[in-house]
């Protein structure tokens, strides 16, 4: 018994600090959340048009899709129901049919969320009248029939994998009420009437634009009752604005200075992705860098450790192979060129060049390009290279680098779904090169000038076993790294900051600003 009673003195003082140190933060009287972005005002909340940073946050409250990614982050294997409640596709790949949540209703009184009104919105999308700049995504789908008030069905004219990561809450994947976008015509474009979380309350052109929660909400009333996006181009004023408290969450320049400075102020700091990945796109018809060996010197002079340093090193993840980490597919098993001048001398020497080369390049303006290209520059100098850099500014280089007129191209992308699919067609499938009619972004001329990895991206597109196709995937990077084609640099990551009153509800991983849905809400820290 003396036991038992000395163990309760003690374990119930624990168990009660315990309790105090793992207790939620109290909600906040003030559940009013207002946020920054870096635009002077918006052009668009319309779904099916909107592309900029200051409108996608919007959006994101306001619509929604059949499915969406998990709270916070962007992952197409962890694909979630929304709209649907599940789905299917038929044996013969092509018919695929949705199941609609019941008891869905649209902000304003507009009625209940129905089939039409994913009939509507793929149609309306796909309209070539209308313009949507995702029309493409969604180019495959021949017809969208409502079988029923609660089931709909998507016919497509090839075998697509990747549809159900296409029809969540991202560009193409967001679903518009009928009878709203008939009634209001072009007043959609700032007045957006969805079925998410926080709905329309006002918009001041150049100033802000306001939501209000939905206190009808199908997955319960949101915590927050208001939200004020605010638009500041200027990033000093956004910071200040953060500081001083006026506002609780901004995006940031993904700069380790202002990484550093907002963490060491007490601020949440957060660095997101996917975003963009960097390349260097070897030409291959133009010598020296026709010559294998010529690629791989290139390839071992560069220290990715060295640039990531002048970045920042939160800023940006090093990468090493040709599909980005995060994509479906995506392995490290390919073969690396790790930093030994040493070999790339070597490798010259090997080539007929002992003394290395001259070249030159059109390079960027912009202070997201030029930077890693003058660290380049300097590295490849130690190994004999001599790299003169024609410094245009950005739009002239993307004229440039599509007419053939580099023997190097640096180029930052990211392409969703995160899959091969996209991504390798892209950069890597010979219809894609450059000068074709059906060019892309192809720089390298890989598949014509070498044989390529068109049949590994052929058999993916349209194969339905995930397990196939990551093991077609894989094999097309292992053979572009073999090839030394490219040579991927590095992710530079977006980044943001929030106070730490801004309590989202979850970890934000993906987007490049902050997702707020129904679980946020303001806190006494």
């Amino acid at each position: 018994m003396k036991g038992n009673f000395i163990c309760r003195n003690w374990f119930w003082p624990v168990v009660m600090a315990a309790l105090i140190l793992v207790s939620p933060a109290a909600a906040s009287e003030d559940q009013t959340a207002r946020l920054a972005v870096g635009v002077d005002d918006i052009g668009t909340v319309d779904p099916h048009f909107a592309v900029k940073i200051g409108e996608a946050p919007i959006v994101r409250m306001v619509y929604e899709s059949l499915l969406r990614h998990p709270a916070g982050e962007i992952d197409i294997e962890r694909i979630e129901p929304s709209l649907a409640t599940r789905w299917e596709v038929s044996s013969d790949k092509l018919t695929w049919t949705f199941y609609l949540r019941k008891g869905v209703h649209w902000h304003e009184n507009y009625g209940e969320f129905t089939a039409e009104d994913v009939k509507f919105s793929i149609e309306r999308l796909l309209n070539p009248d209308v313009g949507s700049p995702f029309r493409k995504n969604l180019a495959a789908v021949e017809s969208v029939t409502a079988i029923d008030p609660y089931t709909v069905q998507i016919k497509t004219n090839n075998v697509v994998p990747d549809l159900p990561a296409l029809l969540v809450d991202y560009q193409a994947g967001y679903i518009v009420c009928k009878k709203a976008a008939e009634k209001m015509g072009k007043d959609l474009t700032y007045h957006p009437v969805g079925t998410g979380p926080f709905q329309f309350s006002s918009y001041k052109p150049r100033e802000s634009f306001t939501l209000k929660a939905n206190p009808d909400y199908w997955r319960g009333k949101p915590k927050l009752e208001t939200v004020v996006v605010s638009f500041l181009p200027d990033n000093s004023t956004r910071e200040l604005a953060l500081r001083n408290g006026e506002v609780d969450a901004i995006n940031i320049p993904a700069k380790q200075e202002w990484i550093d400075r907002l963490g060491k102020a007490g601020f949440d700091v957060n660095l997101t992705s996917p975003a963009n990945m960097f390349v260097l796109h070897f030409n291959l018809t133009k010598p020296p860098l026709d010559d294998i060996k010529v690629r791989q010197a290139l390839c071992h002079a560069i220290s990715r450790e060295e640039i990531i340093n002048y970045l920042g090193k939160d800023v940006a993840k090093a990468e090493d192979s040709p599909l980005p980490a995060g994509y479906v597919g995506h392995t490290d098993d390919v073969a690396h060129y790790e930093y030994d001048p040493s070999k790339a001398k070597n490798l010259l020497a090997e080539a007929g060049y002992p003394d290395g080369f001259k070249t030159s390049m059109n390079i960027s303006n912009s202070n997201i390009y030029l930077p890693p290209m003058q660290v380049i520059q300097e590295q490849w100098k130690k190994i004999g290279v001599q790299l003169d850099l024609n410094v245009v500014d950005h739009p002239t280089y993307h004229k440039l680098i599509r007419k053939d007129a580099n023997p190097v191209v640096i180029y930052g992308a990211y392409r969703y779904p995160l899959t091969g699919n996209i991504y390798l067609t892209q950069f890597y499938h010979s219809d894609s090169i450059i000068g074709k009619p059906t060019a892309i972004i192809n720089f390298s001329h890989y598949g014509e000038a070498l044989p390529g990895v068109d049949k590994y991206i052929d058999d993916a597109r349209y194969e339905l076993d995930v397990a196939k196709q990551k093991t077609l995937w894989v094999a097309a990077q292992k053979q572009i790294k073999k090839d030394a084609v490219s040579y991927p640099l590095f992710t530079r990551l977006y980044a943001m900051a929030k106070s730490k009153k801004l309590d989202l509800g979850f970890q934000q991983k993906s987007w490049s600003f902050y997702d707020i849905r129904e679980t946020a809400q303001k806190v006494t820290p």
